[in-house]
């Protein structure tokens, strides 16, 4: 007996005539649902996974509006929704973790059962790739936002960096780095508790983020500390003036205390140009805390320009 060539060969013999075209069919289907899924295997941004889903529903399904949507707890979070549903649908839901479950939502164009059966062996196989890219970008997001203020991290500013000064410098643009200091916050969790003190300083993150640009850099950069960068800024008056009208924004803002009065708080802000004072950022932000040393030093609420000179003036022992 001579052995079979090809998989397809051994199907003609064991598949009566009528099915072996949807055998065929279906073997095929599953060999292109393999091949998809190893596409999406590659290390992919979130984006441009959806994306291929969407090109593998459009060009597979002719379908162009869907959503995926995870549920943890009964509550829902819409991962990707591109168009508009109709009343008429098709889910697929799937399992992927002890607390959750993904859905996907389709447009059911008169979709045939053979369609869904379809488009079910294409979840099945991917719909675990779908959630441990979401659970790496949920993971890069944790690492790179403060969990307190949902500002940047010293990790995202670092990272951001390294793209943004040699475009500055390429570019010629000024930046004027801000770093700010809440005065004496210490007081805050020693008079109302650790919650109201996190709570304060979601608020002053709040109403900085509220004033400066979308443009603007603003990150946490610890304790009761925040960096903000005026990405592009035209002059160094034009620092020292939006310094100014922060540092009076922030005395203004307040947090109904657990003593029913509104609490208030200042700040001292210290200024740092590039590249006038450096071209390494690391440095522009060692002036800024230089200055802001230098502005603590005079007093509560105030804002003072690095100046070279005040190096001499910091006891470092």
């Amino acid at each position: 007996m001579t052995p079979n060539n090809t998989l397809i060969e051994r199907l003609n013999q064991i598949v009566d005539k009528v099915h072996i075209d949807e055998v065929r069919d279906i073997i095929d289907k599953l060999t292109h649902i393999n091949l998809f899924k190893h596409s999406i295997e590659d290390n992919l941004s979130i984006d441009v996974l959806y994306q291929k889903i969407a090109k593998e529903l459009k060009k597979e399904f002719s379908i162009e509006c869907f959503t995926i949507t995870l549920i943890t707890d009964n509550k829902k979070k819409i991962l990707y929704q591109q168009g508009s549903l109709s009343n008429k649908q098709y889910n697929y839901t799937s399992k992927v973790s002890n607390e959750s479950i993904m859905k996907i939502t389709f447009c059911d164009k008169n979709l045939t059962e053979y369609n869904k059966l379809t488009l079910n062996s294409y979840f099945k196989e991917t719909i675990q790739l779908i959630y441990i890219q979401y659970i790496l970008l949920e993971l890069k997001n944790s690492s790179m936002i403060d969990p307190q203020t949902q500002l940047e991290n010293r990790i995202s500013f670092n990272i951001e960096m390294k793209t943004l000064i040699p475009l500055a410098l390429r570019e010629k643009m000024n930046i004027g780095a801000l770093l700010i200091n809440i005065d004496r916050f210490q007081a805050v969790n020693d008079e109302h508790g650790d919650d109201f003190g996190d709570q304060f300083l979601k608020l002053y993150a709040d109403t900085i983020k509220h004033h400066i640009r979308s443009s603007d850099i603003a990150v946490r950069f610890g304790g009761a500390e925040f960096l903000v960068l005026l990405i592009n800024v035209d002059t160094e008056e034009r620092a020292m003036m939006l310094a100014n009208n922060l540092r009076e924004e922030l005395a203004q803002t307040y947090l109904i205390s657990p003593n029913n009065d509104k609490f208030k708080k200042t700040v001292c802000i210290g200024v740092s140009m590039f590249p006038e004072d450096s071209t390494d950022i690391n440095i522009i932000v060692k002036n800024a805390e230089t200055a802001l040393i230098g502005a603590q030093d005079i007093g509560r609420n105030n804002v003072l320009r690095f100046k070279e000179e005040e190096e001499n003036f910091i006891e470092l022992f």
